[in-house]
């Protein structure tokens, strides 16, 4: 007898664990969605290096060049604030005597590394390179990236549609099992690997861009075609099954 009572209320303690479950009984559907977008931002990025024995004449040469760029494009009727100096470093230059294996100080080295942001139909964009090219003498490189507005606007269409997926999806399985479907009790936004994962979070929007790298010959920026930049996302729903 008392064996029964301990099934009986195991059966009846299961039962009420299950109930209280939130996916016991909801059917769970991941949406996906992506969206293509040619970006509208043009970044030339370039870092010029300038070496000299003195540290402080080094320092100075290098942040003269940078106010001697600034001045060349307010010549030309370009914005100086548009230049951005990501960073500033100066080391000091040494090598080794074979010798007597000491050090010998060569003198130092200022980099400057800085980025120039703009449409991509600016019609100053050509302008820029070549005062790039001519004034620093360095690899320069440019990026083509998607604008704060293009971003805002993509990330907008693809949850949507990420969500419009997911219930669609969850409606036809709803259709093929001959149940109904009713509120949606959890979402989940990123891109859960499986759905057993269900509770984890993954990353934000992801995108790809592509590098160019600059030739040496007079080049027409504003003509070059930016790669598309390719974005996704995933939603999961856990909708509710209602039973009559």
């Amino acid at each position: 007898m008392k064996h029964l009572v301990f099934v009986i209320f195991f059966t009846s303690h299961l039962v009420s664990a299950l109930a209280q479950d939130p996916f016991c009984e909801t059917i769970i559907s991941q949406g996906k969605s992506s969206v293509i977008q040619v970006p509208e931002i043009i970044s030339f990025y370039v870092e010029f290096e300038l070496n000299d024995q003195d540290y402080d004449r080094c320092t100075n040469l290098a942040l003269g060049k940078i106010d001697t760029f600034k001045m060349k494009l307010k010549e030309i009727g370009i914005d100086e604030d548009l230049v951005k100096t990501a960073s500033y470093s100066i080391q000091e230059i040494t090598d080794r005597d074979m010798r007597t294996r000491e050090l010998i100080h060569l003198g130092y080295k200022a980099r400057i590394p800085i980025v120039i942001k703009m449409e991509v139909v600016d019609p100053y964009a050509d302008d820029i390179f070549e005062l790039l090219k001519s004034t620093f003498k360095s690899e320069i490189r440019i990026n083509f990236e998607l604008s704060p507005e293009q971003k805002e606007k993509a990330k907008e269409s693809l949850l949507t549609l990420a969500v419009n997926d997911a219930k669609s999806k969850a409606e036809i399985l709803a259709s093929s099992l001959n149940i109904e479907l009713g509120k949606v009790i959890k979402v989940q936004y990123g891109d859960p690997e499986v759905i057993r994962n269900f509770t984890r979070s993954y990353n934000d929007l992801r995108s790809t861009e592509r590098m160019i790298a600059a030739s040496s010959v007079r080049s027409n920026i504003t003509t070059l075609t930016p790669p598309e930049i390719g974005m996704v996302a995933s939603v999961v729903l856990a909708i509710e099954i209602l039973y009559n």
